[in-house]
């Protein structure tokens, strides 16, 4: 009876456990649907597209603020079908309505005041950011809540568990020892529950511990849990035989047996959570437009390198800004501009060695770091190789846009021992680059040879 209850228990917390972890996957496709409809009302308040463009726009965002505020299928920018419910907390459904106003209006004024119509698309942002920030809190309470309820009952489970087999271990014993009605028990549990031997090694486990570590129990027993995870920042991670990453929190425990106390070890599957934990890590260091590493992520890149430099192999720096590019933007629009930039950093990162970084630090300004190179004159040759990607126009949206690129050098220890200098330095010899014409490579002096370092009209410093 106290074993049922405790089932019971779990079972209820279970329930709770998973309707906020639907609400939580609800808020997240609502919330992604917010911040793709800011983006497109931002590109069609910024810069007006053509005709064809802008109704197909037009038709999906007004099927989109449709669907968040009643319900309903829409098709995301991903392509993919979602099916909405209705928002539900009275501050989104606020929010919403003031965003469908601003849009009832620009529908209403498109065709007899454009521009009057262009400032109602400006103001909705400023609702659209208003839900994203209420639906981005919803989500986060719901998946607090839906984790401490899955604590709860994993604890609950290890409870039943503990409680369960003291009730049965005499039982265990009639049946010659065999455990065949423990890991019945142990089956019943939600989640993954490994029994360990005096050693350290897995005994036994139970159908959810398999399912979750995707192995069956006989490639299991015998084998030590650190062979199959490792613990990283608190949780531990692996791959399953077929590729899918694993993050799991243990939880140990003892249980009295007629061998004496019994080792166990509760396994809670935090996949979800530390891989979305990643994805964040991510967008903190790299650039959300390219996909190139940020200034933060430089940096800490700096510092590595700097500490790794050999009397034989150097450390290159290299700094790249565009020849022109602000005209492309006023000529094209910044949309544009943007899938240029993209452009280029594909191409500058398909020109680098497996060991070099290059990384977004501005609008058109890029920083290239090059490990172990053995001379200046080799790393004169990599920032040609640099330049060479821009012998060919770039083809964006069917225009056809040539772009040239400055480029400073600068190495290490020669030209400095920290990243300021380095920088500075580099800076420097790309503005001679500038100065001298455009679309060059420029080595700055060395500076321990007597040479003054060329002065730079600004300095660059990252973090």
């Amino acid at each position: 009876m106290v074993a049922a209850g405790f089932v019971l228990f779990e079972s209820a917390i279970l329930g709770l456990a998973y309707q906020h972890t639907r609400n939580q996957h609800r808020l997240t496709e609502q919330l992604a649907l917010v911040h793709q409809g800011s983006a497109v009302a931002w590109q069609m308040a910024s810069s007006p597209a053509s005709d064809a463009t802008a109704e197909s726009r037009q038709l999906w965002l007004g099927a989109t603020l449709h669907a968040l505020g009643n319900g309903g299928s829409v098709v995301s920018l991903e392509n993919t079908l979602t099916q909405l419910p209705p928002l539900e907390s009275p501050n989104a459904r606020l929010a919403a309505s003031k965003v469908q106003v601003r849009w009832d209006n620009f529908i209403r004024l498109k065709h007899e005041r454009p521009d009057m119509a262009q400032n109602e698309l400006a103001a909705m942002t400023q609702p659209l950011h208003e839900l994203s920030n209420i639906l981005s809190l919803e989500r986060n309470e719901a998946a607090r809540t839906a984790t401490l309820m899955g604590l709860i009952a994993v604890a609950a489970g290890i409870l039943t568990f503990i409680t369960a087999g003291s009730l049965m271990l005499h039982q265990i014993l009639r049946f010659a020892r065999s455990g065949q009605m423990l890991r019945s028990m142990m089956n019943q549990i939600g989640a993954g529950v490994c029994i360990l031997s005096s050693g350290g090694r897995i005994a036994d486990v139970n159908r959810a511990a398999c399912r979750m570590l995707g192995r069956p129990r006989k490639m299991l027993r015998g084998r030590r849990l650190e062979e199959i995870l490792r613990l990283e920042d608190g949780v531990w991670t692996g791959n399953r035989p077929d590729g899918l990453p694993i993050a799991v929190e243990r939880i140990p425990g003892t249980i009295d047996s007629h061998k004496g106390p019994m080792n166990i070890v509760t396994l809670l599957d935090v996949t979800a959570r530390h891989l979305t934990t990643e994805c964040l890590q991510h967008l903190a260091h790299h650039d959300p437009l390219t996909g190139l590493p940020n200034r933060a992520y430089l940096e800490k890149r700096f510092k590595d390198e700097l500490t790794d430099i050999r009397s034989d192999m150097l450390l290159g720096v290299a700094v790249l800004d565009l020849d022109g590019f602000k005209p492309v933007n006023d000529t094209y629009g910044h949309a544009i501009g943007d899938s240029l930039l993209v452009q280029i950093a594909q191409r500058l990162s398909s020109a680098l060695r497996i060991s070099d970084i290059v990384a977004r630090t501005g609008g058109d300004e890029f920083v290239v770091l090059f490990p172990d190179v053995g001379s200046r004159e080799s790393l004169t040759l990599l920032g040609e190789r640099l330049l060479s990607v821009f012998n060919d126009p770039f083809q964006v949206s069917g225009h056809r846009i040539p772009m040239g690129c400055s480029i400073g050098l600068s190495i290490a220890p020669d030209d400095g021992t920290d990243q300021d200098s380095l920088l500075r330095a580099a800076d420097a010899a790309m503005y001679q680059a500038k100065h001298a014409g455009k679309r060059r490579v420029r080595l700055t002096a060395v500076k321990s040879a007597g040479t003054a370092l060329p002065t730079s009209p600004r300095s660059r410093a990252i973090g």
